[in-house]
């Protein structure tokens, strides 16, 4: 069990930014690295586990878990409920990990307000160029060319959000990208004396 408190970490992007790839690369190089599972309403994609990836609740489910206040916080998003349960990020930070939270800009505001004065550490990750973020968002394969419209005009909003966080990381090859974080979390003191 580690000794100091840990701290949240909010990483945000747009969809198709490639924040999860980058939180999987995170957690593989620090054992005081934990991420938050989120519960959502969506249907899994391929090869997503319930418990692992996401948890996965219809949107009656969900509407009884936030009833009860069991989210840390909770929005909707791209037409699908997505939370984070509280009690087992609580249970992190007070033996010492630091938990990232994979939310949106939404997210990040209703977070801010819950944690005050405590203020979490946020990122933003930002695609290299609109080409580029297009062209990985479609190839996913796993959404509809009407899903891959809402969601690049959806995250045009959401890029305007960017400022609002205490650093903002271009995604244009992964291994930089994950090595900027990891520095950043390091000089913020996330990782202590591992």
């Amino acid at each position: 069990m580690f000794c100091k408190k840990g701290r949240f970490i909010i990483i945000s992007s747009v969809s198709g930014g490639g924040k999860t790839s980058i939180i999987d690369a995170l957690k593989k190089r620090s054992a005081k690295i934990v991420v938050a599972i989120t519960a959502t309403s969506r249907t899994p994609r391929k090869g997503e586990k319930n418990g692992v990836d996401y948890y996965f609740y219809s949107k009656e489910e969900f509407q009884k878990q936030v009833e009860k206040n069991q989210f840390l916080e909770h929005a909707m998003v791209h037409g699908n409920y997505y939370g984070v349960p509280a009690a087992q990020q609580y249970e992190k930070i007070n033996h010492g990990y630091s938990v990232i939270l994979n939310i949106d800009v939404q997210g990040k505001a209703n977070l801010e307000k819950i944690l005050s004065p405590e203020r979490p550490l946020s990122i933003f990750i930002l695609p290299p160029d609109l080409k580029t973020w297009e062209m990985r968002l479609r190839s996913r394969g796993t959404d509809s060319e009407a899903t891959v419209q809402k969601r690049l005009a959806e995250g045009e909003i959401e890029l305007s959000y960017a400022s609002q966080y205490d650093y903002r990381i271009v995604n244009g090859r992964l291994e930089d990208a994950v090595e900027e974080i990891y520095n950043i979390l390091s000089r913020e003191g996330v990782f202590g004396s591992e």
